[in-house]
């Protein structure tokens, strides 16, 4: 399960990223 944890990971990272560009 350490790719799918691997995955979620990223995806949050991405998440965060996008939330964090969008508010400026």
């Amino acid at each position: 399960n350490i790719s799918l944890s691997g995955l979620l990971c990223c995806i949050l990272c991405v998440f965060l990223v996008f939330v964090a560009s969008t508010q400026g």
